[in-house]
């Protein structure tokens, strides 16, 4: 069966899993996926600092695929209702990952240098974050800084989004990002690397999957090989039909030959 991949109500080619060698971004497009413009693959939470205040506040967010670039993406509010999405390209990913492993091996092994304050101990990745407050979008592509930071005594896994400026005006205006910090515990962290799997990416895309029969194939008749059999079959009828006369013509021959013997017989008894 042929496969190919409806996304929403519009049907392309499947996706049976993400290629290593490709991004994400050339698998979409090489494969045609559709014009869905985001994918939901899987959700979590995870704590973000109150705006006003030093309370850290349980936040929801959707881990989601964009097709517009090829980035996965974790979709989130705000406590003042501004939408954010950090998006990753694959070698952001890889570079969380990497900072993950070694603050998982940090905390294990106690190393972790407890203080107040933001420490980047585990490098820096380039993503995306788009923000808006109600129908104003904004775009920029800051160097997310990984690391961790005490709050308490707990220690919490932090990605930290620096104040940035938007890539484009709105109008004469200089749209600013104000910063974020987003606090994981090693259970919502996991959570996080495990949703932003690229074997997730090939499942969701997967699922979007639906058989469609084949193509009807159309093979031309060989006209030599018709003419040959034709005329074999014509051979074969004129030659029945040649036996068939002799016959006729034998049979009529001896009822005539009868009917001229019982002429002669009768014939004969009258005299």
């Amino acid at each position: 069966m042929k496969k190919i991949i409806a996304a929403f109500v519009l049907a392309a080619v499947a996706l049976a899993g993400v290629s290593a060698k490709k991004s994400v971004k050339d698998r979409i497009y090489e494969e045609k996926i559709g014009k869905f413009k985001e994918l939901d693959i899987d959700e979590g939470t995870f704590r973000i600092k109150k705006t006003f205040g030093s309370q850290l506040l349980a936040t929801d967010y959707a881990v989601k695929l964009y097709s517009e670039d090829g980035t996965l993406g974790i979709a989130y509010k705000t406590d003042l209702a501004s939408k954010e999405s950090l998006r990753f390209d694959k070698d952001a990913r890889e570079a969380l990952r990497k900072a993950a492993d070694q603050y998982f091996q940090d905390y294990e092994g106690k190393k972790l240098s407890k203080g107040k304050k933001f420490n980047n101990a585990y490098g820096v990745a380039r993503a995306k974050i788009v923000w808006k407050m109600i129908s104003d979008k904004a775009v920029a592509h800051p160097k997310l800084q990984f690391g961790y930071v005490f709050v308490g005594k707990s220690p919490y896994f932090a990605i930290k989004i620096p104040q940035t400026v938007a890539e484009e005006k709105k109008g004469d205006i200089v749209v600013q990002y104000v910063g974020n910090i987003l606090y994981f515990t090693r259970a919502q962290l996991k959570e996080l690397l495990s949703a932003m799997e690229e074997s997730q990416i090939g499942n969701a895309l997967s699922s979007l999957v639906v058989d469609m029969p084949e193509d009807d194939e159309y093979q031309e008749a060989d006209a030599d090989k018709s003419v040959e059999e034709y005329d074999e079959a014509s051979d074969e009828v004129d030659e029945k039909q040649t036996t068939k006369s002799k016959k006729e013509k034998k049979n009529k021959k001896a009822k005539k030959v009868e009917e001229e013997s019982a002429e002669n017989a009768d014939y004969t008894e009258a005299e």
